[in-house]
């Protein structure tokens, strides 16, 4: 703040100016505390996108255990029709035991999960968009691509019958994408660098440092 005011008095404003556009925008917002809702919208949006993920390779699992894409392996259709009758996804007694049992609840719930873990990475990559700078965006933008690669496997295997390489690849790559949720949110909760947001300090730090290299020029 020191140097600000001297250099502005001393009739040199128009470089100040220059060196703050240079910095750019900040992310998500100009105000401090907007950064911070911003960074914390984030961390929440990582840690709801890999729980998705765990619950996704859950459901995965059951799929695969009862053989449901061999029994309907269609696409975008299932069971001729996007949302089946309900009278054939709770057919099961108590109902509770459909989720677990019938081979038409289970894929779907794995379908429609999909679905909603596509759009959440979509948001969230967005959302990381805005901050502008900072690895939060990479690893937004990797998430959202290993999703993207996953989902297309999954309506390959499906398309295919389940061939044996094809639904081990589409296993291998479920892992890849744990790996990278679990990364990203975990890097998103160690602190703001990460989502491309520079503290007070560092940003005084990195202005004043600037402004002593240009003062010497001078």
């Amino acid at each position: 703040m020191d140097y600000d005011w001297v250099v502005v008095g001393s009739g040199f404003g128009g470089s100040v100016s220059a060196l703050r556009l240079r910095e750019g925008p900040a992310p998500f917002a100009s105000s401090p505390a907007e950064q911070g809702r911003g960074v914390v919208r984030l961390r929440a949006s990582a840690a709801f996108l890999l729980a998705l993920v765990l619950l996704q390779i859950y459901l995965g699992a059951l799929v695969a255990g009862l053989r449901a894409g061999y029994v309907y392996n269609t696409w975008p259709l299932i069971d001729g029709a996007f949302v089946p009758e309900g009278a054939r996804l709770f057919v099961g007694t108590p109902l509770w035991r459909n989720f677990f049992e019938n081979t038409l609840t289970v894929q779907f719930d794995h379908r429609i999960l999909a679905y909603a873990l596509w759009v959440c990475a979509l948001t969230h990559a967005l959302d990381a968009w805005r901050a502008r700078e900072g690895p939060a965006l990479v690893g937004a933008i990797g998430l959202f691509v290993a999703l993207t690669l996953q989902a297309a496997l999954g309506i390959w295997t499906l398309l295919a019958a389940v061939p044996l390489s094809i639904a081990m690849l589409h296993q291998a790559v479920a892992m890849l994408v744990l790996t990278a949720a679990t990364v990203h949110a975990a890097l998103l909760g160690r602190g703001s660098r990460y989502a491309g947001v520079k503290s007070n300090a560092v940003a005084g730090e990195s202005i004043t440092a600037e402004l002593g290299e240009r003062r010497l020029r001078a």
